[in-house]
């Protein structure tokens, strides 16, 4: 037999606010579902259940690589058992008697019933399970002593038909609109990134890429990205370049091969592209410095080339990851681009600029035509196709190079 010590906040309702171990959690807590046949229990086991226990625990995996604590809430339970006093008993540390330890020697195993949480519970249990959280995390619990069984489906039609009905498309909203203004901080960035659906959560990655690309001094794009309240025109505005890093960022098979390079680096997926971004980009700056001179005066520092780029770019980044020589330096891409389109500066050019006129070419290239969405997939086909011809293997060194 052992007892929990657990410091409580006595509330008006005869709760008590307490953390508990994400171990004793799972060893102690239950889930009363109903049963057709015997007609006990009360909580639907909805067929989502086991997805979103496992989106729970991967919300708490990006948390634990993000170096955020995950944010579930608090978890609303009830101590079981008509004689729940006595096992549970609380002895108060102030004269009020708001602050005090909660002891608890459960007389069975499990004990704990979760009233509103039973998704969390098992997000926690699989994090436990695969080693993402340990077992001394704790998390926040609302709890009852000594309820009925109807007191408690009282409290679960008070939270779930009362309390949650709140649509959140507006919130969404009104983040992406924040997202696209650069109203939002690294660390905002990093906390909504483990929350906001996966359709939609590469943007913040991509916010978080474009602005380091933007800032960094050592980054070919430095100064070259038009951010929301920049008075002066730059070659690309800040929601092109952003838009054009989600080929990179949702192709699911890049994503686990970003996740072995991070525990080879011991950085995050964001710090990964970036860096797979900057030796890309130093290597077009390499091939073509004319156009890096005068970026105004062409397309391939503007929305045509990132996009296209980019969306060629990924699948590349994809075979040389899976070759037998994972090669992404500055010197392999300069060698796929030196002698191709992107290193060709007629093709991109677009308007002269400051240099004497027979500087540049005498007439526009043909890429400031490939505008639009259908254009730009058909520019990174001719450029990924070139690109895999370009492709030679180096000696295999048994490291992922970056």
């Amino acid at each position: 037999m052992f007892t929990l010590n657990l410091l409580a906040k006595k509330n008006q309702d005869g709760s008590y606010s307490v953390s508990m171990r994400a171990r004793d959690l799972v060893d102690h807590a239950f889930v009363d579902f109903y049963d057709d046949v015997s007609g006990t229990g009360y909580q639907r086991s909805e067929p989502q259940r086991t997805k979103r226990g496992r989106d729970i625990a991967d919300y708490m995996e990006r948390c634990v690589q993000e170096g955020l604590p995950p944010r579930l809430f608090e978890i609303t339970a009830n101590a079981r058992s008509a004689d729940s006093k006595e096992y549970v008993r609380y002895e108060p540390l102030d004269d009020n008697g708001d602050l005090g330890i909660l002891y608890i020697t459960p007389v069975f195993d499990r004990w704990l019933s979760i009233i509103d949480g039973g998704t969390r519970l098992l997000g926690i249990e699989n994090a436990l399970a695969h080693s993402i959280i340990i077992d001394n995390l704790t998390f926040d619990l609302r709890l009852f002593q000594g309820l009925s069984i109807a007191e408690e489906i009282a409290q679960f039609l008070l939270i779930n038909e009362k309390q949650k009905r709140v649509r959140t498309d507006l919130s969404l909203r009104v983040v992406q609109r924040k997202l696209d203004e650069n109203e939002l901080s690294d660390k905002e960035k990093r906390v909504l990134q483990t929350v906001v659906p996966e359709s939609d959560s590469w943007k913040f990655e991509a916010s978080r890429i474009a602005g380091q690309m933007n800032n960094n001094p050592n980054s070919p794009w430095k100064g070259l990205i038009q951010m929301p309240n920049d008075k002066v025109t730059r070659p690309v505005k800040l929601q092109a370049f952003l838009t054009s890093l989600r080929p990179i960022l949702i192709e699911p098979d890049l994503d686990g091969q970003f996740e072995r390079i991070r525990k080879q680096e011991r950085s995050s997926k964001g710090d990964v592209v970036l860096k797979i971004l900057m030796n890309f980009w130093s290597a077009v700056r390499r091939a073509n410095p004319q156009a890096y001179d005068e970026p105004q005066t062409n397309v391939l520092w503007g929305s045509i080339g990132v996009n296209s780029s980019h969306m060629a770019l990924a699948p590349i980044i994809l075979s040389l990851l899976r070759s037998s020589e994972p090669d992404l330096t500055e010197e392999r891409f300069y060698r796929m681009i030196q002698e191709g389109l992107v290193a060709d500066y007629a093709r991109w050019f677009t308007t002269p600029g400051t240099k004497p006129s027979d500087t540049y070419p005498g007439d526009k290239g043909d890429m400031p035509r490939m505008t639009g969405a259908a254009n730009y997939v058909r520019l990174a086909k001719d450029l990924e196709k070139e690109w895999r011809a370009a492709i030679h293997a180096d000696t295999h060194s048994g490291r992922i190079k970056l």
